[in-house]
C-alpha cells in the first residue's frame, strides 16, 4: 500500500474599501488535509481542516478504499523546498498604508469613488509520499482589487485597477498608474470599425478557449485541436503554459496536487514555438486517454484528482506595446460575456477599453466589442505579448491579436 500526504496552509487579511475608506477587515486562516492510499490499482482519499491527524486520516483513506475508485499509482521520490516568502507589506502597518494609498487616490484621482478589497495573503503546502517524496512551497503576495466609480455616474463601477500577484509593492506606481487610467477615462476618444491590433490579459482569452486545452475535451474529439499532439498548428512565436513557477505567479505552489513538478521552470508547455505540446490532466485521465503526464493535476482536499490549472503564462516576445502595435490599437480593461462557438468563433462585448496609439494611452472608447477566429488568433494573428507594458505596477503581461473591432 502507498501513501500521499498533502497540506495546504491559506493564511490571509483583507481589507473591505467603500469610498475611498477602509470600514472592516478580515483575517482568514484555513488548513487543508488529504491523505491518499492506494492499494490494487484503487484510490482511497481523506480530508480534514485544520490540524493535521495522519494516522485518523490514514485509517479513513483505507476504508474509502472499499468504494472501488479506480486510480493509477505512479509515486515519485522528489525532494525539494521552494521559499518565496517576504514581507511585501508589514503586517502592523497594512491598515495605515492602504489608507495612505487611498487617501491619495482620492486626491489625485477626485470624480473617483473607491471601492472594493485590498488582501494580503501567505500560502504553505506541501506534498509527502511513502516513496521518499518531500515537497514544500511558501509564497507570499498582495492582491489590490480597486473598482473606481464615477461619481453621479450611477453604475455600480466604471473603472478597475487590479492585480492579484504582486510581490513588490510601490505606492507611488500604483497612485501613478490609477491616474494613467484616470485621464483615459475622462479624455473620450472613438475609433472607426475594422481590424486592429488589440491587447488584452491572456487570462482572458484563454478563460474562454482554454477548455480546448482540456484533457476530456480533447480526447472526445470535441476540441477544435482533437488529434493534433505535436502538430505546429499555431504562430510560432506562441508559447503558451501551464504557469506553477511562485515568481510570476506566487497564487500557485511549483507541484501541483500529485506531487509532479514541470519541467521548464515549473511551467508547463501546452503550446510550445506553436506546437500543441500537452493538454490539461493528471495521472488518471493521462493514462484512460493515453496522454502526457503534465503535472497539472489537482483535487479537492477530500477529492479525486482531475485536471487543472493555475494560470495562464506566454512568453514575451518583444519589450514594449510600441513594437507590437506601432499604429492604432485596442486596449481591453474590462469585459465580460465573451465565448466562442463551437467552429472557434470568438466575440466579446467590452465595458470599458482604451485607445492606444505609438504604445500609449490615449484615451477611453465608446462601448465595443472585438471579435475572431480561435486558430486565426493564435496563428497569424497574434502578434506577440509584452511584460508590463502599460501599468508597471502590475505583474501583468499583455498579449496582442488583430481583431475585429465592431460597435
Amino acid at each position: 500500500m502507498e501513501k500521499e500526504v498533502l497540506t495546504a496552509k491559506y493564511q490571509s487579511v483583507s481589507l473591505n474599501v467603500t469610498a475611498n475608506r477602509i470600514d472592516s477587515y478580515r483575517r482568514k486562516d484555513e488548513i487543508q488535509n488529504t491523505v491518499r492510499v492506494y492499494d490494487n490499482g484503487k484510490i482511497g482519499i481523506a480530508g480534514s481542516l485544520g490540524e493535521l491527524d495522519e494516522n485518523a486520516l490514514t485509517e479513513e483513506a483505507k476504508k474509502a478504499l472499499g468504494y472501488g475508485i479506480e486510480y493509477p499509482c505512479k509515486l515519485e521520490a522528489a525532494v525539494k523546498a521552494v521559499d518565496k516568502s517576504k514581507e511585501i507589506v508589514k503586517l502592523q502597518d497594512f491598515i495605515p498604508a492602504m489608507q495612505k494609498l487611498l487617501d491619495r487616490l482620492a486626491k489625485e484621482c477626485p470624480k473617483f469613488a473607491v471601492s472594493n478589497k485590498i488582501t494580503l495573503h501567505h500560502h504553505e503546502n506541501s506534498y509527502k509520499n511513502s516513496r521518499g517524496a518531500d515537497l514544500f512551497s511558501v509564497t507570499d503576495y498582495l492582491e489590490i482589487a480597486l473598482l473606481f466609480q464615477n461619481k453621479g455616474g450611477g453604475n455600480l463601477y466604471d473603472c478597475y485597477y487590479g492585480g492579484g500577484n504582486i510581490t513588490e509593492y510601490d505606492e507611488d506606481s500604483v497612485v501613478a498608474d490609477c491616474k494613467k487610467m484616470y485621464n483615459a477615462f475622462y479624455n473620450p476618444v472613438d475609433i472607426e470599425e475594422g481590424e486592429y491590433p488589440v491587447f488584452l490579459i491572456p487570462e482572458d482569452l484563454f478563460s474562454t478557449v482554454g477548455k480546448h486545452l482540456c484533457a476530456p475535451f480533447y480526447a472526445s474529439g470535441g476540441s477544435l485541436v482533437s488529434g493534433r499532439l505535436g502538430e505546429k498548428i499555431f504562430n510560432e512565436k506562441l508559447t503558451c503554459c501551464n504557469d506553477k513557477n511562485p515568481d510570476t505567479n506566487p497564487y500557485a505552489c511549483f507541484f501541483d496536487d500529485e506531487g509532479q513538478t514541470a519541467p521548464d521552470n515549473y511551467r508547463q508547455p501546452l503550446i510550445k514555438d506553436g506546437v500543441l505540446t500537452n493538454v490539461l490532466t493528471c495521472k488518471g485521465l493521462s493514462q484512460s486517454f493515453n496522454l502526457p503526464d503534465a503535472a497539472t493535476g489537482t483535487a479537492a482536499y477530500d477529492g479525486v484528482p482531475s485536471f487543472g490549472y493555475e494560470g495562464v503564462w506566454l512568453k514575451p516576445t518583444a519589450k514594449s506595446a510600441r513594437e507590437l502595435a506601432p499604429e492604432k490599437a485596442v486596449l481591453i480593461i474590462i469585459s465580460s460575456g465573451g465565448d466562442m462557438t463551437p467552429d472557434g468563433h470568438y466575440a466579446a462585448p467590452l465595458q470599458l477599453s482604451y485607445l492606444v496609439e505609438n504604445g500609449e494611452i490615449v484615451g477611453r472608447l465608446p462601448d465595443i466589442s472585438v471579435s475572431g477566429d480561435f486558430f486565426k488568433l493564435l496563428g497569424d494573428d497574434y502578434l506577440g505579448t509584452v511584460e508590463k507594458p502599460f501599468f508597471p505596477s502590475l505583474p501583468d503581461s499583455f498579449m496582442a491579436c488583430r481583431m475585429k473591432v465592431g460597435k
